[in-house]
């Protein structure tokens, strides 16, 4: 007698034998598009990458505190290659948005953005933390990866920090300024056009005699365009196959499309400098 192994079945393609599809309806992938060029907000885009100057010893994991490229973060970020500029000749763009474009070479892109929030916590035991989760959904070519920045060009945010005067012109801010609503310290309240001015930049600038002295701890309140770090991807592929007027379908079901991708995005409260590049 000889024995014979049974064997499973595979690979499985195909509808089931004696089985019809029916009815089907195929997405009409370009309506998706549409509503995130309309309706979505219009972000500067920037990809994360980890910068090479991690490990800084053997042993250790830490970046270079020193690292010119990613400060010291372990990220540094880029954008559109240098004379692949996009054309943006159709959008008016005040000189923050250009700077926050310009800063990576950033892509501008459109995203719908649900659930936006913020919550704070003034005392937490490292920083004041502002976490704040969204969900972000773009079109399936913006590849969004992990930990990139996306900044909104339209909107504006309030945003409070501590800082300390440095001694120089310029106060050092962790955001680029569409306004301020209050500049102050222990003892004195700076008042704007006359004691400081905000540059085309997004910079706070000291008037000559108002400077503060170095080591001064200064409270600042001021406006921001808000930016988030992709933390997950709850979707980071979408496809449908689409068989509706396709001519000669690649596959007996139809033709694969991309849909749009989301990612959980959250504000941007990490401490320190933010990297850049200009790749």
């Amino acid at each position: 007698m000889v024995f014979t192994p049974t064997k499973p079945s595979y690979p499985v393609l195909g509808i089931p034998t004696g089985e019809k599809l029916g009815q089907r309806a195929d997405f009409r992938v370009s309506e998706f598009d549409k509503a995130i060029e309309s309706m979505g907000y219009l972000l500067a885009w920037s990809r994360a990458c980890p910068c090479p100057c991690a490990p800084v010893t053997e042993g250790s994991t830490q970046p270079d505190p020193n690292c010119t490229l990613c400060h010291g973060n372990g990220w540094f970020y880029f954008g559109t290659p240098v004379g692949q500029d996009q054309d943006l000749r159709a959008y008016q763009l005040d000189t923050v948005q250009q700077y926050l474009i310009a800063r990576d070479r950033a892509m501008v892109i459109r995203g719908i953005i649900t659930g936006v929030g913020a919550q704070p916590n003034p005392w937490d035991r490292l920083t004041n933390w502002v976490p704040g989760s969204s969900m972000l959904t773009v079109r399936a070519p913006n590849q969004l990866g992990y930990y990139d920045r996306v900044t909104a060009l339209d909107s504006q945010i309030e945003f409070a920090e501590t800082v300390v005067a440095d001694g120089t012109v310029v106060l050092p801010l962790r955001y680029p300024v569409c306004g301020v609503n209050l500049i102050r310290s222990m003892t004195r309240v700076y008042h704007a056009d006359s004691e400081y001015l905000v540059t085309d930049l997004g910079g706070v600038q000291w008037f000559p005699a108002a400077k503060p002295p170095a080591g001064t701890r200064l409270s600042v309140h001021y406006l921001c365009h808000p930016t988030w770090l992709v933390v997950e991807h709850p979707h980071v592929m979408r496809i449908t196959t689409v068989q509706q007027k396709v001519a000669a379908p690649k596959t007996p079901l139809g033709d694969p499309r991309h849909l749009p991708i989301q990612a959980l995005v959250r504000l941007d409260f990490i401490p320190g400098n933010e990297g850049t590049s200009t790749a």
